[in-house]
């Protein structure tokens, strides 16, 4: 950007991209009107005569000393010419690239210019977790807990279904119910007999017994899941309330940010645009000359 600063004035005058482009253009014209000046340039005069005699009949009048003279000027007056329109469209550009610069400016970069230190967004501060909840507890409460998940889940699969003491209880009710069978035939039968060696009512009564046990554990140990799940829900809720208010106050202190962000885009947008191309001191004479040529009916001879 810095490096771009020196085609501009420093006190408001010269000027503008328009202006510029009109006199850049103005000086093609220009060197257009003079080159064709010096291609047409003819060192010689040329008569035709004819052959039966007569007056020789000028067809073209060859250059004089003071238009070979005029060669020099003419030559000096395009190299300024185009040192001018070299001048002036790098400095078009040196603007359109200030400009640019300036509109593409990311919020980061404008942070770096007006040392601001950019705050990260918040980020949601972790949940606890059954694991860690479990961990948090003393060693009684720990070991308790282990202890009924055991209990719960040994007497479960005791007397649910397809477990061994159910299936034990279930074949002991078949076979009071059916006490004998009968296998093969004729002198080859076998007859199974079953006799019960514990009492149907006391299996009943160790089953239930065993089913209210595993009620009780289960139900002790769904108190500690949901004393679990309670304080995993209140830490959620607690993250979550503290993750929206940081981020709030992220966003409004981002958002005054921008805002100035914003204000400096427009404001910087607008004193480039203010600003004006200077003419340097050696391109002054042939700027006026340029300049000029609208109010001349022809290019001034060098």
């Amino acid at each position: 950007m810095k490096k771009d600063m020196i085609f501009f004035s420093v006190d408001g005058k010269g000027l503008t991209s328009t202006s510029a482009n009109h006199v850049a253009n103005m000086a093609k014209e220009m060197i257009r009107d003079l080159q064709t000046s010096l291609e047409e340039l003819t060192l010689y005069s040329t008569t035709v005569t004819l052959i039966g005699g007569g007056e020789p009949n000028v067809l073209n009048r060859g250059a004089a000393d003071a238009d070979v003279e005029a060669v020099v000027g003419k030559l000096r007056r395009i190299a300024g010419a185009k040192s001018l329109i070299a001048w002036l469209r790098e400095a078009i550009k040196a603007k359109e690239r200030l400009l640019a610069e300036t509109t593409g400016q990311t919020l980061e970069e404008y942070a770096r210019e007006k040392g601001i230190k950019l705050v990260e967004p918040p980020v949601m501060g972790e949940i606890l977790t059954d694991d860690e909840y479990f961990a948090s507890l003393s060693l009684d409460k720990r070991c308790r807990y282990y202890s009924l998940e055991a209990l719960a889940a040994t007497l479960g699969e005791a007397i649910h279904p397809g477990g061994d003491f159910a299936n034990a209880r279930k074949a002991l009710q078949e076979k009071s119910n059916k006490p004998h069978d009968v296998e093969g035939q004729g002198r080859d039968t076998l007859i199974y007999t079953y006799a019960p060696t514990v009492g149907l009512e006391m299996v009943e009564d160790v089953y239930f017994r065993l089913q209210q046990q595993y009620r009780d554990a289960q139900s002790r140990l769904n108190e500690m899941k949901y004393e679990c799940k309670k304080a995993v829900e209140a830490s959620a809720v607690t993250a979550h309330a503290e993750y929206a208010k940081a981020l709030s106050e992220w966003n409004n202190s981002r958002k005054l940010i921008e805002a100035e962000h914003s204000e400096h885009i427009q404001r910087r947008a607008k004193e480039i645009a203010a600003m004006r191309i200077a003419i340097p001191q050696s391109l002054c004479e042939i700027y006026d000359i340029v300049s000029g040529l609208g109010k001349d009916d022809k290019i001034k001879e060098a």
